[in-house]
């Protein structure tokens, strides 16, 4: 797999990043006057970006050296996505006498949007590197 093409998957993380947090951000201001969120939006974003790039940057690798177990890979690293996603939700889960579920939402909406996007990536890595074959 070439260096341009990890490059412009990475930049389309980046731009789905941005485009989602800022409508997110709308979102939860628009809200924020009815519910209170424990999490701002940036902490679940930078969350969601780095756990995708780290597992995008592992599978691009994983791709080029041993092809044949990139989707092995990808199943082991979404076990890994959601035990972290629940270490970070901890401290949320712990609270008492608040709703949690505007957090819940606000967390969960993003993560699975990013777990599509895992997918699609994975996809485009597994026909990569089977073209290059």
């Amino acid at each position: 797999m070439k260096q341009k093409y990890f490059i412009s998957l990475a930049g389309m993380l980046l731009a789905l990043t941005i485009v989602l947090f800022f409508i997110q951000n709308s979102i939860v201001s628009w809200l924020s006057e009815e519910y209170t969120f424990y999490y701002p939006v940036w902490k679940i974003y930078v969350f969601h970006f780095f756990i995708t790039f780290f597992i995008f940057v592992l599978l691009y690798y994983i791709g080029k050296l041993i092809p044949d177990y990139i989707g092995f890979t990808f199943m082991g690293f979404i076990l890994l996505k959601m035990i972290a996603a629940l270490a970070f939700l901890l401290p949320l889960i712990r609270m008492q006498n608040v709703s949690q579920i505007p957090d819940f939402t606000s967390f969960f909406i993003p993560y699975f949007i990013y777990l599509f996007f895992e997918i699609l990536l994975t996809m485009k890595i597994l026909k990569h590197s089977e073209d290059e074959k």
